[in-house]
């Protein structure tokens, strides 16, 4: 089975009430949160934080009480600094608040 559309609208959506409850692992890699902007209209800064702990509650509604998240969360740097942006650390924290859910590494 396919669905097509922003990941969120899907989620929502009455054609995954079958999945839920019923799902072992989530894996998933979403846009980084890079400082220049991408044609997929990538997000930054604190709407990027809402953004993704937006997913927690959605994610975990579909897992089994054993199951998990694989989430690869990429690195961006700060714009015109040397230095490497906490803003993917932070939006990962609060997708754990969020979804109530645990770090393993």
């Amino acid at each position: 089975m396919a669905f097509h559309g922003h990941a969120e609208d899907v989620l929502k959506s009455e054609l995954t009430n079958a999945f839920k409850g019923q799902v072992d692992l989530i894996f998933t890699s979403p846009p980084f949160p890079l400082n220049r902007k991408k044609k997929y209209d990538n997000l930054q800064g604190d709407a990027y934080v809402k953004w993704l702990s937006g997913f927690a509650k959605l994610f975990r509604q579909f897992l089994k009480p054993t199951g998990s998240i694989v989430m690869e969360v990429g690195n961006s740097w700060e714009a015109g600094k040397p230095v490497m942006s906490t803003l993917a650390l932070e939006s990962l924290l609060a997708f754990l608040r969020v979804g109530k859910l645990h770090l393993c590494q």
